[in-house]
């Protein structure tokens, strides 16, 4: 009787059962259960039809509904959400997208052109409207909010990326896929993780091949086949620019005109990271030089004639990283932040860098003219370049492969200024079916050319270096010169108007005796390396003093002789001391055959070739150099003899 009455009740006010077709939501945008597939709006279809939702309203509802009209930034978003985007923001909190189109994962950057295009897009198939640009803005300021609140975080890379067990490489194509690099193998990934970001310049990797030829790649590089230390560094570095995180060292090309050093620079980026524009220019701008860094993975400049400090430190920032941000709006203080690590290159007929901390960061490759008979047009080489191209790439990653495998038990005794590239350079030297050791000799002769050319590009280590030679006698055992800023200062001048016929009013020559000191501050690793020690920072009651002493082991700052954990060997059982300690402190020193090779003195804070131990009154054991030992045996007998005559003074003899 009631379920009569109640039907009878619902016919009389003109309304049926509620289902899903009679809501005023259904097939709409608000309807939670509608789906956008096929340029339609579709009912979920795995739901009964019957089914009504907790939003369920009537159409002849009692009372008029007003149905809400949306704007066209609503019906933009919903249309967005419908395809089911994966909304995150990166490491920078730069808001992106990660869409489907044509069954291919995209990245995009909410805010690009590229992502504008796709949802105007979507309301063009569903209504053939265009959106207006307050639609589009609206529905950005919507995406760009969930994506930052309540979207992931996603550290994004350019071309390469790591992975918990091995490297990624972006083959930057079409389909969006990737090659993943490991210990057991490499592979193409044809829907990889969220990894990448991608610039428009940037053009597809060749299709690799297995059981490729690493070394063919020389073939095409105008280098001499004699100068096997060239070879092998530049090999190496060409296949450590595949490996993410770790410095790269800045490839420096110099040769005259016609040596192939553009041609260099054009190759490795057709091989690593391809680009529409293959060589770049130095811009002033460091907001603009920033970004190109940025968007580059191989930044390779070219004729590069001369570097001002300033850009001498941005590119040393870059290659070994470093964080740089620039302001966003003028009207506001907000920060677009820039953070990477980069691979660079110059090219010139002369060595660009020129500053010691840039070229501690070099690899110096120098090229020769290419005889006429051997030259040939750019269309014939491009052809047969392509036509290798797969097989060096896929020599490459075999060997990435080997150095991956090897990379754990290369623990090399010396670690050069670019200690990451050192390692993975023994690495790469035995994926290449050589010797870590034939890597590490090279590579020392080739950071032995970079001193040099430190050191020589200064007037002041030219001077200095010929007055010590010919008016100072230094030759290790005898005492060292020592003396105050003036008067080395005016020493070198003469030197160099009389001796040398060097002009003293050139831009770089010093023109006080406290900008000599600076300027032997920033010589004093390269003047080390060539035998001469200077130390500068002495202060007495009277005046500042700079003392000038041989170095017998050059090789000590060339190589830091430490294990993969930044710890000395020998050290293991030794107190390693962050100050330097006063003879005074010593209670003994003694000598061990066993223990001989490079450490640092606890007194003077040198790196020196001893086996010397010393023991503190608190029982420390420190090592000791020689010239710190003989000191403190001086003084152990001065202090004997004060004893005893003290003790004759008294009668007790």
């Amino acid at each position: 009787m009631h379920n009569d009455l109640e039907e009878l009740t619902l016919q009389m006010a003109g309304k049926t059962e509620k289902t899903c077709g009679q809501c005023v939501k259904y097939l709409s945008f608000e309807c939670p259960r509608a789906e956008y597939k096929d340029r339609e709006l579709n009912r979920v279809a795995c739901l009964p039809t019957d089914s009504v939702c907790h939003e369920f309203a009537a159409k002849d509802n009692v009372g008029p509904i007003k149905k809400r009209r949306l704007s066209q930034a609503d019906k933009l978003v919903k249309l967005c959400l419908l395809n089911n985007p994966v909304l995150f923001h990166d490491q920078h909190r730069t808001p992106y997208a990660r869409i489907q189109q044509n069954d291919v994962n995209v990245t995009l950057k909410i805010r690009s052109r590229a992502f504008k295009a796709w949802i105007a897009n979507l309301l063009w198939q569903h209504e053939e409207k265009a959106p207006g640009s307050e639609g589009i803005h609206g529905a950005l300021n919507v995406l760009e909010a969930k994506a930052l609140f309540e979207g992931n975080e996603y550290h994004l890379w350019n071309r390469v990326a790591p992975a918990a067990d091995g490297i990624w490489i972006d083959k930057a194509d079409e389909k969006w896929r990737a090659i993943k690099v490991t210990a057991e193998g490499w592979e193409i990934v044809d829907q990889p993780p969220i990894l990448f970001k991608r610039y428009s310049h940037q053009l597809p990797l060749t299709e690799p091949k297995h059981g490729g030829d690493s070394c063919r790649f020389l073939e095409f590089i105008n280098l001499n086949e004699e100068d096997d230390a060239t070879r092998l560094t530049l090999l190496c570095a060409v296949i450590s620019y595949l490996i993410p995180t770790i410095p790269h060292p800045i490839l420096v090309a110099y040769g005259i005109q016609g040596s192939g050093k553009t041609w260099l620079f054009r190759l490795i980026r057709k091989l690593i990271d391809p680009s529409v524009i293959e060589v770049l220019t130095l811009p002033r701008n460091e907001r603009e030089r920033v970004q190109q860094l940025d968007h580059h993975w191989c930044a390779f400049y070219d004729n590069v004639t001369k570097l001002p400090p300033w850009m001498s430190d941005t590119l040393c920032r870059a290659a070994t990283g470093s964080g740089f941000s620039k302001r966003e709006l003028y009207t506001d203080d907000s920060d677009i932040t820039y953070s990477f690590k980069r691979c660079v290159g110059l090219n010139g007929i002369n060595i660009a860098s020129q500053r010691g901390d840039l070229l501690d960061r070099s690899l110096l490759i120098g090229l020769q003219d290419i005889p006429r008979t051997r030259r040939r047009t750019e269309k014939e080489l491009l052809a047969e370049f392509d036509g290798y191209k797969a097989e060096i790439l896929g020599g490459f990653l075999d060997t990435l492969v080997q150095a991956i495998r090897a990379y754990p038990s290369v623990n090399p005794k010396g670690l050069f200024r670019m200690a990451d590239f050192t390692r993975w350079g023994c690495a790469i030297t035995i994926g290449l079916g050589r010797s870590k050791e034939d890597f590490i000799n090279a590579y020392d002769e080739k950071v032995r050319k970079q001193i040099e050319e430190a050191a020589y590009a200064s007037p002041v280590a030219m001077v200095l270096m010929d007055w010590v030679h010919s008016t100072v006698e230094i030759d290790g055992s005898n005492s060292n010169w020592e003396g105050t800023p003036s008067k080395l200062f005016t020493a070198l001048a003469k030197h160099a108007k009389d001796e040398l016929g060097i002009s003293t009013r050139q831009k770089a020559w010093p023109k006080a005796p406290h900008v000599l000191v600076r300027q032997l501050n920033e010589l004093a690793p390269s003047l080390k390396a060539l035998g001469l020690e200077v130390i500068t920072g002495i202060r007495t009651s009277k005046a500042r003093r700079i003392i000038l002493r041989s170095v017998n082991d050059v090789t000590s700052v060339t190589r830091n002789h430490v294990k993969s954990d930044g710890s000395d060997a020998t050290d293991a059982n030794l107190h390693i001391s962050s100050g330097f300690f006063k003879l005074g402190d010593l209670k003994s020193v003694h000598w061990s055959d066993e223990l001989y090779g490079e450490h640092e003195c606890c007194v003077c804070g040198y790196r020196r070739l001893t086996s010397q131990q010393a023991e503190t009154f608190k029982g420390e054991k420190l090592w000791i150099c020689e010239d710190c030992r003989m000191e403190w045996e001086k003084r152990q007998i001065e202090s004997n003899g004060m004893a005893r005559a003290k003790k004759f003074g008294k009668g007790e003899g």
